[in-house]
């Protein structure tokens, strides 16, 4: 009997095994809930992920969902009238923020088993859309985290509009015991030719904005930092600005870097961040851009500053496309697989743009020489708009049907990718570069604040379920 369970238990695990080494990886799944522009974030608590869309243009309904990608998917309509930009969990609380259509900035949150697994009456979502009284005309982007004392703390960016003509960004913070107990402030920021984009990291939270000059041409970032759990206490703050591009021989650069609008930004570990962005060649005195493009992906270590030192930028590598880029949607790091997993939809051959999730793997310590890049195929006419990790090996994007009616797609993949059936493979070349110097400076950040959030119950929330159907494996 001992022997006939040990064979057993020796032929699961060689099963196991086999299967890890050998086995497809890649699953494809859709349903028939409206996912325009869907955005995704892994909720831990629950080992499940939460979407939100906005199915309709007319009404801007504001939807969010909750799903396992395998089975189950239940939608609910929390509101109207609000154009969300950016959504994230806490335990089980998810806070979104975004600009309404008097163009004032606002941030709301909902308890998720309130509003997807309740019993009883369902829950609501609660926001305040009275941010432009203070200089917030439009919150793009949040981080969520709970400070050193346990309180619920939100970092973000906004950008303030007068008169319809913006007049320069903000950053965000908001602190509070529990979502109903929350005030915030908000200060200046010295970045002005583009969006910043933002990164919470274990002593701080860092702003980037791309720097540009001469009809918008790229010519690095500047990044700025605050302390994490108490970002406005001082008057000011230091930047750091890092050049990337210099003139030709020429009063006029040869590239553009960073090239388009597309930005991504990601804690590694500690107080490491990294930036990835396009770079492209220019030609001619009125820049038109060649069909010459790099993704370029940039390290900085703010551990320095602990000791009042400047941030330093460790490495740079940069991978080399044969046809055009578009737009990159979402930069990751996984600690466990230690390798970089960038959503962005580049030129495969000449008119045909696809999505791709593409990897890099820093497990040596390195810059690899190869970065491999994974086209999902079962997906025709979709959109792939959003990325997240599962805390382990494991991403997932959401996407939609651009054709039809919108109808979600969920595209699932280990980092270490093997969806053979599904998918297509492409190698691209990596190179590695030599990293620039910073050049430092400090903004005055003019802070205005506390200021308490009133958090105002919206609608009776809608809900709709669907099952989610596998297309490939």
């Amino acid at each position: 009997m001992k022997r006939v369970l040990l064979q057993t238990v020796l032929f699961a695990c060689f099963c196991l095994l086999s299967g890890m080494a050998y086995g497809q990886t890649g699953y494809l799944y859709q349903n028939d809930i409206e996912g325009w522009q869907d955005k995704i974030r892994y909720h831990s608590n629950g080992g499940n992920y939460v979407t939100c869309s906005q199915p309709s243009l007319l009404a801007r309904p504001n939807h969010f969902a909750i799903t396992d990608i395998h089975n189950y998917m239940i939608d609910a309509h929390v509101a109207d009238g609000y154009f969300v930009q950016d959504f994230e969990i806490i335990d089980d609380y998810v806070f979104f923020c975004g600009y309404n259509s008097s163009m004032s900035g606002f941030i709301g949150w909902f308890d998720i088993n309130d509003i997807f697994f309740s019993s009883g009456a369902l829950g609501h979502a609660n926001i305040d859309e009275t941010l432009s009284s203070y200089g917030v005309d439009w919150l793009e982007n949040i981080e969520v985290f709970r400070d050193k004392y346990e309180r619920i703390h939100i970092a973000g960016v906004g950008a303030h509009i007068v008169s319809g003509v913006l007049t320069g960004y903000k950053a965000f913070e908001a602190v509070g015991y529990t979502p109903n107990s929350m005030q915030y402030r908000v200060a200046d920021l010295k970045g002005k030719d583009a969006m910043p984009t933002l990164a919470v990291m274990d002593d701080f939270v860092v702003y980037a904005t791309a720097e540009k000059k001469m009809y918008t041409v790229g010519i690095g970032f500047t990044l700025e930092t605050f302390p994490r759990d108490d970002m406005f206490a001082l008057s000011s703050h230091p930047t750091y600005f890092f050049q990337t591009v210099v003139a030709g021989s020429s009063l006029y650069p040869t590239n553009s870097d960073p090239c388009l609008s597309s930005l991504g930004i990601t804690h590694k570990e500690g107080n490491m961040i990294a930036i990835d962005n396009y770079r492209c060649d220019i030609i001619g005195t009125n820049f038109p851009v060649n069909n010459t493009f790099l993704l370029v992906l940039r390290e900085y270590d703010l551990s320095p500053l602990l000791m009042s030192n400047p941030i330093q930028m460790i490495s740079e590598c940069r991978i080399y496309f044969p046809l055009a880029v578009s737009e990159i949607r979402k930069l990751a790091y996984g600690p466990l697989t230690k390798r970089y997993v960038t959503l962005f939809r580049n030129e495969v051959s000449p008119g045909v743009d696809e999505d791709c999730v593409m990897t890099m793997d820093y497990s040596s310590g390195t810059v690899p020489t190869v970065a491999q890049a994974t086209y999902p195929q079962a997906m025709s006419n979709g959109s792939l708009y959003d990325m997240c990790l599962d805390g382990g090996s494991r991403y997932t994007v959401c996407g939609f049907d651009i054709s039809a009616n919108n109808y979600y797609y969920f595209w699932q993949d280990d980092v270490l990718s093997n969806a053979y059936s599904c998918a297509n493979y492409i190698n691209y070349s990596v190179g590695e570069k030599d990293v620039s110097v910073h050049k430092e400076d400090s903004c005055l950040s003019n802070v205005v604040g506390w200021i308490v959030l009133n958090f105002i119950p919206n609608m009776d929330p809608g809900i709709h379920e669907d099952n989610n159907i596998l297309d490939c494996h």
